[in-house]
């Protein structure tokens, strides 16, 4: 008799997780904090500002040169212009412990771009912005079919004076590529670390502020991979998906502090998602 009692106990538990051949998939805990200030009007990025509780973001393709710093309840602070560079596809914001902010002018979705680059700004020295163009050593030349265009980038994150990128795979979405490239101005070739199955196109990562997980953003889930201290190994355990239920074009995500994400989206909403 305790068998079936047993087992008619089990299934009057609620379920909080399941397990799938991928990842272990954990409850939705997104709270909407605000709306984006209307000259936002398509968020790409978020980084950590200069004051608690506040951020830079910038607009997609084709807009101003322009940062803004908001609130966490998306008010407008100030705006700032980073003069010297374009914004022909600001894609993601990036940031190093010695007060520099990463801008990733790489996005690129016919993957046909010759001039791809990460503006380095010094946001404690008059905001000095320098220049790093970069290629990608596994990119062919010539034209890349469709189904094989697996060289737009709208990810990255910095660790350890370099700066890693992830690939948004446009052709098949169904894998995710590796870079890195040193952190120092100049002309790189971004080395291909690793190449990763993975379901859905990457829109942003962070990389948390103890180095120990790695948040990569697609739409309606973020996938957090573990990191083993002091490793750079950040696809090599199999990660917790985060469901982001009606949360809408996510395309930006940034650690707040270990256990908290900050996501904005393009139709101006900002998210807060506890860990």
């Amino acid at each position: 008799m305790k068998k079936p009692f047993l087992l008619f106990v089990l299934l009057a538990l609620p379920v909080t997780f399941s397990l799938s051949s991928y990842a272990l998939r954990v409850a939705n805990t997104l709270v909407l904090l605000g709306k984006l200030p209307s000259l936002v009007e398509e968020s790409s990025g978020l980084e950590l500002a200069d004051q608690p509780n506040t951020y830079w973001t910038h607009n997609d393709a084709g807009n101003e040169a322009v940062l803004y710093k908001i609130n966490e309840k998306g008010k407008l602070l100030s705006q700032l212009q980073v003069n010297g560079t374009e914004n022909k596809d600001w894609e993601d914001l990036a940031q190093d412990t010695k007060g520099f902010l990463y801008i990733g002018d790489m996005g690129d979705n016919g993957n046909r771009r010759k001039d791809l680059r990460i503006y380095k700004m010094s946001m404690k020295n008059g905001n000095r912005v320098q220049v790093l163009n970069f290629t990608y050593a596994d990119k062919p030349k010539g034209k890349i079919e469709k189904e094989a265009r697996n060289f737009d980038c709208e990810a990255f994150f910095w660790h350890a004076n370099h700066l890693y990128l992830i690939s948004k795979d446009r052709g098949q979405s169904k894998t995710a590529k590796l870079y890195s490239l040193p952190d120092t101005p100049g002309t790189h070739v971004a080395k291909l670390l690793a190449k990763k199955d993975f379901p859905g196109q990457v829109t942003s990562a962070d990389l948390s502020p103890d180095g120990r997980n790695l948040a990569v953003l697609t739409f309606g889930k973020v996938y957090l991979y573990p990191v083993a201290a002091g490793s750079t190994q950040f696809f090599s355990k199999a990660p917790k998906v985060l469901e982001l239920p009606r949360s809408g074009q996510v395309e930006a995500v940034v650690f707040k502090n270990n256990k908290t994400l900050i996501i904005s989206n393009e139709e101006g909403s900002l998210y807060r998602y506890s860990l």
